[in-house]
């Protein structure tokens, strides 16, 4: 069942002030700028809120937070939102490495993820690798598997193929990037920072619990159809 429930403990003195001693606030089948979240989750203590929002059950941060963040992901959520151009704008963003001669960068395409279990994670399709003289189509497929916080994620094989040929130092870039990428459990995205503690894998499902630096409580939620 979809559900979204706002906790604020605070009492009216402290509200007055803009004061509050923890806000939690948890939701399942819950949209997030067009992402299904199947299950989500923020914890914080010793806030300071916009008092006049209070009184209307909204939350408006006066100052950013630091909160405790759980998500859940289905398998097949992931991939839909793979499809969403603002995820394509993120990876884009985020894969973009700098070789000897240039900046290459990568335009993800009909990428799909299969979560078997176990902490494995198996994602493949195609990318395009724009250095800026020419693009060239990649196939690719890797397996991973998640470890612990100081190897967050292990390759345990990648497979690529491209009708045209790649040069070999785009593919020595593309790898040091790679791994750079599985050595770090923290991003950053607009309005927020998050820094992975836990990653499990599941059947079908990613959990996630994270440490999270929030400029505001997400606005853009709604329910999942």
């Amino acid at each position: 069942m979809d559900k979204l429930n706002l906790d604020v403990q605070t009492d009216l003195l402290k509200a007055i002030q803009g004061k509050a001693d923890s806000i939690s606030f948890e939701g399942k089948g819950l949209k997030l700028q067009d992402v299904r979240l199947s299950e989500f989750e923020i914890k914080t203590d010793d806030i300071d809120i916009n008092p006049l929002k209070v009184i209307f059950g909204e939350v408006e941060l006066n100052q950013p937070i630091n909160a405790e963040t759980r998500i859940v992901l289905k398998e097949a959520d992931i991939n839909q939102a793979l499809k969403l151009e603002f995820i394509r704008n993120l990876l884009h963003e985020l894969l973009t490495f700098h070789t000897e001669k240039s900046i290459v960068s990568i335009y993800p395409k009909n990428i799909q993820f299969r979560l078997p279990g176990n902490n494995k994670i198996t994602v493949a399709g195609e990318i395009i690798l724009d250095s800026g003289l020419e693009k060239k189509p990649l196939d690719f497929k890797a397996d991973v598997g998640l470890e612990s916080l100081e190897k967050p994620i292990v390759l345990n094989e990648f497979k690529c193929n491209t009708p045209e040929g790649i040069p070999l130092e785009i593919i020595v870039a593309l790898i040091d990037k790679i791994h750079k990428l599985r050595q770090s459990p923290y991003f950053e995205f607009k309005d927020a920072a998050l820094r992975i503690n836990t990653l499990e894998v599941q059947q079908g499902s990613i959990i996630l619990l994270a440490q999270a630096h929030l400029q505001q409580i997400p606005e853009n939620i709604s329910f999942a159809e």
